[in-house]
């Protein structure tokens, strides 16, 4: 599987730790930056634009060597799972706070995920996080609901030279939201590279294109890593992506290569999605890299 955004391990604190658990509504109730964890991050971000509404109230929280971690609201759209939290401490962590790879969220049954997110300062003792992941499973089956655990061992600043390690453990489940899957099969390719977008997939709170793509030997030998990024628009001009990518694997090597992307929720009004792909030919590790332009794919949105 191919891993993105994770986040590097800084310099280590070893501290003793004791926990303790409790659960909301009631504690949430008592602390007013709890409400609307995602506000404080970035309330214009698309693809969180209706996650307070279609969320899931997860409710846990636990204190251990002087910081509280609260899991606020989570989502699964049957493709990638966005989960909100915060924090409170009075360890100076400075602006930056990160949570030490490799404790992400784990999903039971997935043989692999990729994902990434943000923890945001906002007073001196408190920050708040999103964080959205994609796990993969075998023959990319996913089930109607998951089973998720958090442990995070570690929280860490790298400004201020702190590690902070804790007793945090947490574990929720959440169902699958209902959507609409739209079949396209529909495929560009240049001469190295052919691209398959096969379906598009709308819920309430994300559009997810899953794709597929096979790369030559020949381009393979000369740039070890090929995938794609992505230039979305809608036909009354609004960008959903402008050079991202999503998550995915290979089972061969670089060969052939399946995945998705979520672009946010759609805009009203809006009857077509402009999808061109860009490929990222790369020698890898900053050596260097081409970027292979493919034609637009253009979807009819169904009314």
């Amino acid at each position: 599987p191919i891993w993105r955004h994770m986040a590097v391990a800084a310099s280590i604190i070893v501290g003793a730790t004791t926990a303790t658990g409790f659960a909301f509504p009631s504690f949430a109730s008592q602390i007013p930056f709890m409400e609307n964890v995602v506000s404080y991050i970035n309330n214009d971000e698309q693809n969180y634009k209706k996650f307070e509404s279609f969320s899931t109230d997860i409710g846990l929280a636990q204190t251990s060597n002087g910081l509280t971690v609260m899991i606020d609201k989570a989502v699964y759209d049957g493709t990638n799972i966005t989960v909100s939290f915060a924090i409170e401490t009075n360890h100076d962590f400075g602006e930056m706070m990160h949570n030490k790879a490799p404790y992400w969220f784990d999903v039971e049954g997935a043989i692999g995920t990729s994902g990434g997110g943000q923890i945001t300062k906002i007073s001196d003792t408190r920050y708040v996080g999103i964080s959205t992941l994609t796990p993969i499973f075998k023959d990319e089956v996913y089930p109607e609901d998951i089973k998720i655990t958090w442990t995070p061992h570690s929280f860490y600043s790298m400004s201020n030279d702190l590690e902070v390690e804790g007793d945090w453990s947490f574990a929720f489940s959440l169902n699958r939201l209902d959507g609409d899957i739209q079949l396209v099969n529909e495929t560009v390719q240049q001469k190295d590279v052919s691209f398959t977008l096969q379906s598009v997939e709308f819920t309430d709170v994300s559009t997810v294109i899953l794709y597929e793509q096979v790369v030559t030997d020949e381009l393979l030998k000369e740039w070890p890593s090929v995938t794609p990024v992505f230039n979305v628009t809608d036909d009354l001009g609004h960008v959903y992506m402008n050079g991202m990518g999503g998550s995915g694997m290979s089972p061969d090597n670089g060969k052939t290569f399946k995945g998705t992307t979520d672009i946010g929720a759609i805009q009203e009004g809006a009857s077509q999605l402009i999808i061109q792909p860009v490929e990222i030919a790369s020698l890898m590790n900053g050596k260097g890299y081409i970027e292979i332009e493919l034609d637009s794919i253009v979807v009819d949105l169904k009314k």
